[in-house]
């Protein structure tokens, strides 16, 4: 009998030993799982800090950015980034303080240097402003050389293209660089005080279109079109250096410029062979008389889209900036415009009471002045063409995220 019993304990001594070791396996087990949890945790908190910060910080680069860009904008700003070099391919502007202005190569005594407060005091950012230049050092410029009234990348004509780095700092030390290429929106581009693609009919004697500049010394034609002109009843017709450039081969893009501006409307209306009674977008202050330049401060960009149709403006309407129509446009009695007017088809002027367009008209299709009676005038104005875009924000080129 005694084997057998001592058989039996050694029996439960291994199977103690088995739970034993079964038990420090699932300890191991259960140890490994909860470190690696540890781990895990540690990493995606450190993952969340890290992305938290790169975050913080890049919103800290573009505030930068965007005190640079705002207050390139001068005539809309109330602490403006002049610049009175932009022929000087050397200018800088720095936002920031003397300090962090001086990391990034500002020295007072450098004449071509100018340095800006932030107008964000709380956020801790650098920035530098600087022309941009070709392989030879030529200032490039966003602007229309080719007079086809699409702006594009060259050295001759237009706006000075800005590069703005900036570099934000938080208070951990991540830093962070965003860098965008901006330019001041292009002036329309506006050959004459009347152009037309096609036959355009001027009729009466109190039909003027007046292509000597009466708010500068930009004189121009009074009519260019890529067709000809009907002149009927006397109408006068002036410019420089001739009053009537028929056959042109100039092509201005209508619909292009009113692709760029549209975006920017203040006024958006959606028609279809529609008459608009008595509109009033802003209010020219009249010269002295209806051939004499009117004058506004207000800047409006309307936008029709007349769904390949035409709308009719009557009864006395009246705006200052842009006009820009899809389609035809019709101006029936009374009309007063300071600016731009921009169509992609016909223009047709009918009907009596005085009318007053101070700046230039572009139409993609043909205009008939004065059709049937009236008086109509179209007097050329550089600054009226002119302050159109110069108040409106910057165009952004190119933007960049620079990793170190």
């Amino acid at each position: 009998m005694r084997p057998s019993v001592l058989s039996e304990e050694g029996c439960l001594r291994n199977e103690r030993g088995a739970v034993l070791v079964t038990g420090l396996l699932l300890v191991l087990v259960l140890t490994i799982l909860s470190v690696g949890a540890m781990m895990s945790t540690a990493t995606e908190l450190k993952m969340a800090a890290n992305d938290r910060s790169s975050k913080q910080v890049f919103y800290v680069a573009e505030a930068g950015v965007e005190d640079g860009r705002s207050r390139l904008q001068s005539s809309g700003s109330a602490s403006p980034i002049n610049d009175n070099a932009p022929s000087n391919p050397s200018w800088t502007a720095f936002i920031g303080t003397p300090t962090r202005a001086g990391e990034k190569g500002y020295q007072s005594s450098n004449s071509s240097h100018v340095l800006f407060t932030p107008l964000n005091s709380s956020v801790d950012y650098v920035v530098t402003i600087t022309h941009k230049l070709d392989s030879s050092s030529n200032i490039l410029k966003w602007g229309d050389s080719d007079g086809d009234g699409i702006p594009e990348e060259n050295t001759s004509a237009g706006e000075p293209i800005y590069v703005i780095s900036s570099e934000g700092r938080t208070p951990t030390g991540a830093e962070k660089t965003v860098k965008i290429e901006a330019v001041r929106v292009p002036v329309i581009t506006a050959p004459a005080a009347l152009y037309t693609e096609a036959s355009t009919t001027l009729q009466g004697s109190s039909t003027n279109v007046l292509g000597m500049d009466h708010c500068g010394t930009h004189n121009v034609p009074g009519v260019i079109t890529r067709a000809t002109v009907s002149q009927n009843g006397h109408p006068t017709v002036t410019g420089s250096p001739v009053p009537i450039e028929e056959n042109s081969t100039q092509n201005i893009d209508t619909q292009a410029i009113i692709n760029r501006l549209k975006k920017n409307a203040t006024s958006s209306y959606n028609v279809a062979s529609s008459t608009q009674t008595g509109m009033n977008w802003g209010t020219p202050t009249p010269g002295a008389t209806q051939q004499d330049a009117s004058s506004c401060s207000q800047h409006n960009i309307v936008y029709f889209n007349t769904q390949s149709t035409y709308v009719k403006l009557s009864g006395g309407t009246s705006g200052c900036g842009v006009l820009l129509v899809d389609g035809d446009l019709s101006v029936n009695g009374g009309f007063q415009w300071y600016g731009v007017i921009v169509v992609t088809g016909s223009i047709t002027f009918l009907g009596g009471g005085g009318k007053n367009v101070t700046g230039g008209i572009l139409a993609g299709g043909s205009v008939s002045a004065d059709l049937v009676g009236g008086d109509a005038n179209i007097i050329y104005c550089s600054q009226g063409i002119r302050n159109q875009t110069e108040y409106l924000p910057l165009i952004t080129l190119r933007w960049a995220e620079l990793f170190s």
